[in-house]
């Protein structure tokens, strides 16, 4: 039974009309192909309908590497260095779990509620290993929920029952299912929405299985594809070792700030833990990214700008000239809120026992402030979201329009993808529709039963703001790789909406952003199998899987780590080793008490200090604008390469520090995307997507023997610690483990009394 006939014969009820064929291809006749040349380059436009995709194979290999992923991602929620848990170590693992399991499962059938099936229904196959690989990837994340349940539990001492914990995550994860199913024929069916990080993963696939276009493909020394990945992913694992285990100071390689380390000034300019990190290099790959070797040029360059032109040059303005007391404070970048006089803010003492604000008590005291870059932030982020959309709006405003028409004109001409897809009954729209209103209710039973401060209605806003901002948002990422999240306006519109409730504003944000973000995720993936020619229905099963899996293994892995690193997380004790840190939660925390707690009408008051944030909308807004206006009177010029959503992006890409790996990934992105791709586009035609995934899956398979046997993840025992040399400097006094250095980076001074430059 061939894929197509097993689809009619799981739903008898589609009457759509089926392919005769076994494959479906272009006849010869027929020169059509996508008319997006890295598309062409990496897709093929062959189709064999007798792939059976969902197999016994598919649910074992999918649940235990979706696990793995899970525990792996949250592992790194928690990490100094943004590790990631390569999509193409899953491809080589499933690949190789695959094969293994069609040689010893038996062939026989079994039948569950009535559907029969194969154990083993023949050899492992590009589709079904694809499929695996969707799941995997929804599976392996850190469910932003996590962020709600840390900060509650590390800043706040209260620990959300379990039960509710994941129906959070689950509610949170699921609920952008309905809005992706609704936008696929503006996101996912047309070419020109390319999802560029699917490429490469296309081109691994069709490798690993020698199919006919790669058979004949040869690399350096006449080696096949999968023998120069292998080279390549041997060498960067072995490597890997070094910034992220043996020598961590490659990680921030801040060479300036050694010419004078215990300077104040030096320090928050030049160290990439703590301040600008002006000129820091990082000799750690999963700081630069595979992307970087593929990923269209002009948006890279917008990003990498707009971070230089924050950290590299506003930041040091800012910090000398004590700029709305940058420098009073005492460090440059920080997610923390202070006294006017630098010292900490304690939000709990104003808080009521149901962490409401007090704010009879919080009168009485002086006011709370920010660090004035954190609330540059802010700006930036207004900046990207109104830029985004106005950008859309003027330069792809009528290519959406066009496609509206094209949704219901079945006589204009499709993308031969979108043809080749019609043999597969589609997922019917009451499907998603379903599942968003069961998502949707099981959000607002969640809010009210654990006590998350965020009525029924206030849910339903967040939810309509993460319909009203996903089509603009995925518009940028499937055209330029980039978009800007909801995280920052949903917080504005909640505090605003409900005034002294930090964790309503918390819960609010996850909804509303998690929305829009997850819905472009699981957009991204229906591309892939869109490329893959994966039945969609078989795609809307991977995707649910995965996010369940995901979900659990999350709150095991995020529930384990706080017990056991909780004075690292929270703040208390900095890592000797500079390489467990809780910014990210602290930054999401601070963000619930700056919008939740305090509230944007008091921190943000229009003729107050941070007033200046607002004006990021009209910025935002205004310079595309111009753009357009200007590419009507000069259309030689490629006016909309400039894109002020990517480039404010890039300037808040580090609020509360770690500004590591700007210089390095400029470098490989003028190398490669420029450099090579202009002079040598054959060698990078040839080289730079399957490079791009070696030095991913290698970085990948170094994160997990670390993690694994050299980090005590499986055991205390396990833990290898690093002995102290030049590059991974440790004291052994308790309080200054990096004496006489403030942290890892050899850069500050420990003691306060060494501080020079004052």
């Amino acid at each position: 039974m061939t894929a197509v006939e097993a689809e009619k014969a799981s739903f008898p009820e589609q009457k759509d009309a089926f392919a005769d064929e076994k494959n479906v291809e272009l006849h010869e006749e027929e020169a059509e192909n996508s008319p997006i040349e890295p598309v062409r380059i990496a897709v093929p436009i062959t189709d064999d309908t007798s792939l059976v995709s969902v197999t016994f194979r598919f649910w074992v290999i999918s649940t235990f590497l979706g696990a793995i992923g899970a525990i792996i991602k949250q592992y790194y929620a928690y990490r100094s260095a943004t590790g990631t848990f390569s999509i193409f170590f899953v491809n080589l693992a499933s690949y190789s779990m695959g094969k293994f399991l069609a040689r010893v499962l038996p062939t026989r059938s079994i039948s569950i509620f009535g559907h029969s099936f194969s154990l083993n229904p023949g050899p492992f196959n590009i589709k079904e290993h694809a499929l695996i690989g969707i799941a995997v990837s929804t599976a392996a994340d850190s469910a932003y929920a996590t962020e709600i349940l840390s900060a509650t539990d590390l800043f706040l001492n209260d620990r959300v029952p379990a039960i509710g914990a994941l129906l959070l995550i689950i509610s949170t994860q699921c609920v952008g299912y309905g809005m992706a199913g609704s936008l696929r024929k503006y996101l996912v069916y047309p070419a020109q929405m390319v999802w560029w990080s699917n490429l490469v993963q296309v081109i691994f696939y069709n490798a690993i299985h020698n199919t006919d276009e790669f058979k004949n493909k040869r690399m350096v020394y006449g080696w096949s594809y999968m023998k120069y990945f292998w080279v390549v992913c041997g060498i960067i694992f072995v490597y890997q070792l070094l910034p992220q285990w043996l020598a961590p100071v490659l990680l921030y390689f801040d060479w300036v700030c050694w010419i004078n380390p215990f300077n104040k000034d030096f320090w928050a300019i030049f160290s990439a833990i703590s301040g600008g990190g002006v000129l820091s290099l990082s000799f750690d790959w999963s700081t630069i990214g595979g992307s970087s070797l593929y990923y269209p040029l002009a948006p890279q360059l917008n990003s990498y700008l707009g971070m230089i032109l924050n950290y590299w040059i506003i930041l040091p303005i800012m910090w000398l000239n004590n700029i709305l007391g940058t420098k009073t404070i005492g460090r440059p970048l920080s997610s923390k809120l202070f006294y006017d006089n630098g010292t900490r803010f304690d939000i709990t003492t104003v808080l009521n026992d149901d962490h409401t604000l007090n704010e009879e008590l919080y009168e009485t005291g002086p006011p709370a402030n920010m660090s004035p870059l954190y609330a540059l932030g802010f700006m930036t982020s207004f900046i990207a979201l109104a830029g985004c959309i106005s950008h859309i709006a003027f330069f792809h405003g009528r290519e959406i329009l066009d496609q509206w028409k094209q949704a219901s004109d079945k006589d204009i001409k499709q993308d031969i993808h979108t043809k080749m897809m019609k043999v597969y009954p589609e997922v019917p729209q009451l499907w998603y529709a379903g599942f968003y209103v069961i998502m949707a209710a099981l959000s607002i039973l969640t809010c009210e039963v654990y006590h998350l401060q965020l009525p029924w209605w206030g849910l339903l806003v967040s939810l309509a703001l993460g319909w009203l901002l996903t089509l603009p948002i995925g518009t940028m990422i499937a055209i330029t790789g980039y978009g800007p999240g909801l995280n920052v306006i949903t917080e504005l519109v909640c505090g605003y909406m409900l005034p002294g409730k930090p964790i309503a504003n918390m819960a609010f944000k996850c909804y509303g952003y998690m929305a829009m973000s997850q819905a472009t995720s699981l957009l991204s993936d229906l591309k892939l199998g869109h490329y893959m020619k994966i039945p969609p229905r078989s795609m809307f099963i991977s995707q649910f899987w995965g996010t369940l899996i995901g979900s659990i293994f999350n709150y095991a892995t995020m529930t384990l780590i706080i017990d056991s690193n909780r004075s690292y997380l929270d703040g208390t004790v900095d890592d000797p080793a500079g390489l467990w840190t809780g910014q990210g939660i602290q930054i999401f925390w601070g963000s619930g008490l700056i919008y939740g707690a305090l509230g944007p009408a008091r921190m943000f008051a229009l003729d107050g200090k941070y007033g200046f944030v607002y004006l990021g909308f009209l910025i935002g807004f205004l310079v595309p604008a111009i753009q357009w206006g200007l590419s009507k009177k000069f259309p030689k010029i490629s006016w909309s390469k400039f894109n002020i959503s990517i480039f404010a992006s890039g300037m808040g890409a580090f609020p509360a520090g770690y500004s590591m790996g700007i210089l390095s990934s400029l470098i490989t992105v003028l190398v490669f995307r420029f450099y090579l791709a202009k002079y040598h586009a054959n060698w990078w035609k040839k080289y730079a997507y399957i490079t791009s995934a070696a030095l991913d899956t290698g970085t990948a398979f170094t994160g997990l023997l670390i993690f694994f046997f050299l980090g005590g993840g499986i055991s205390p025992k396990l833990n290898v610690v690093v002995p102290s040399w030049w590059f991974n400097h440790q004291s052994k006094n308790p309080d200054a483990p990096n004496y006489p250095y403030y942290q890892a980076d050899r850069c500050g001074a420990a003691d306060p009394d060494m501080w020079t430059g004052l």
